[in-house]
């Protein structure tokens, strides 16, 4: 038995926030049924592919259901609205209003399933005086600081670089699916549904480890990264990253130089933090004269964390990623067997993972309409014929 299967997630959300929540709560056992529109999630259509399969889409929306409705037209409000009172969530991360214009806000559907959860992703909030700015996660890690910090690791200046991974779309959606899963506690227990409001900036605010508090403690003398942020070390033959700032006694002596445990820039803790970039200039001096499995050896005799930066391929192919079960093949209609990165849940009594390939576009139109709805044939007709439904051949 799957943790969530008796719970149904009705997603309007596309492209990452939305459908990497609803990817988790899916590979939990939950029902996810995923609005489309008319033209389809346009991640279907971004690269790279595997015949007509994008690797974007079907990573964030395997084992979904699809229906694909034209939201334009009041009938398709109204399917909506009549899926919502046989649910338990709703997922949305249209810009702040949006659902009011279109009749699916929290007031209107608590009236058709006063059970209702209804969370909503944004980039800034429900609220607040930038409530209804658009926003993709480049410009919420701008906002956040979080570029501005890494122009600052190792003491340099830099231009900001950005981020090659949506740190924002991710753990909005991280935060997303927990307070759905804790606003299921909390109707499981008192039968009250609620809104939800997920911003990215508030996201990345919270997880900012580093040095947001940091600044705020020290009244703004800090604001560039302290303590263990650093950048790999360059080896003789590729880098490595260590944790040489928080085992700073084993690692002097694995270097071979234990007098710096005497020196004054670094006989404290908050010496050794104040005066970070110095130690690591040293360090790199070391790591440019070293062999990655020369440093392999020594970081393990003195315990000290280490890893070599891997490329996506040595990481594909790795021991552990097979130890984890962190790939899963997935059949893919018209390819075969394709591996799909798995969610990293791991439970000692329920299973998880893809619950089934991702769908075609509107390829649960009828399931749903006829079999969840109890629509007629002759309905589900007139509701094609009016172009309020579609679905891929």
């Amino acid at each position: 038995m799957v943790m969530l299967q008796k719970f149904r997630i009705l997603d309007l959300s596309r492209v990452l926030s939305g459908p990497y929540c609803s990817r988790m709560l899916a590979d939990m056992g939950a029902e996810v049924i995923k609005v489309e529109s008319i033209s389809g999630e346009p991640m279907r259509r971004y690269p790279p592919f595997k015949g007509k399969h994008s690797s974007y889409f079907t990573q964030w929306n395997v084992g979904k259901k699809s229906i694909c409705l034209d939201l334009r037209q009041e009938a398709a409000i109204e399917l909506i609205k009549k899926i919502v009172a046989k649910s338990d969530v709703v997922l949305q991360h249209f810009r702040p209003g949006m659902l009011e214009n279109i009749g699916l806000d929290y007031s209107s559907l608590k009236q058709v399933n006063p059970g209702i959860i209804l969370c909503s992703i944004s980039g800034f909030g429900q609220t607040g005086t930038e409530s209804d700015r658009l926003a993709y996660t480049d410009i919420v890690q701008a906002y956040s600081g979080l570029d501005y910090i890494a122009g600052k690791m190792n003491g340099s200046d830099t231009d900001p670089q950005g981020f090659p991974v949506s740190f924002a779309d991710s753990y909005a959606s991280l935060n997303a699916c927990v307070a759905i899963l804790a606003a299921l506690l909390h109707r499981e227990r008192t039968g009250e549904g609620q809104a939800i409001d997920i911003s990215m900036l508030d996201s990345l605010l919270s997880s900012n480890d580093s040095t947001l508090q940091a600044f705020i403690f020290s009244d703004g003398r800090w604001d560039r990264p302290v303590g263990i942020w650093r950048a790999p070390l360059k080896m003789k033959d590729g880098h490595m990253a260590a944790s040489v700032a928080l085992q700073f006694e084993r690692t002097v002596h694995a270097i071979g130089m234990p007098e710096l445990l005497q020196d004054e820039r670094f006989n404290t803790l908050e010496r050794q933090v104040v005066n970070l970039e110095a130690f690591l200039e040293i360090l790199r001096g070391w790591a440019k004269e070293k062999t990655l499995e020369e440093a392999s050896k020594i970081f393990d005799e003195n315990d000290i964390p280490y890893a070599k930066v891997n490329s996506m391929e040595e990481i594909v192919n790795s021991q552990v990623v097979k130890d984890r079960n962190m790939l899963v093949d997935m059949e893919l209609s018209g390819i075969g067997k394709v591996p799909v990165v798995n969610t990293p849940f791991k439970f000692s009594k329920t299973p998880t993972g893809p619950q089934g390939p991702p769908p075609h576009t509107g390829q649960h139109n009828r399931d749903i309409l006829l079999g969840l709805l109890g629509l007629s044939e002759e309905e589900y007709s007139t509701l094609e014929e009016r172009k309020v439904i579609w679905q891929e051949n």
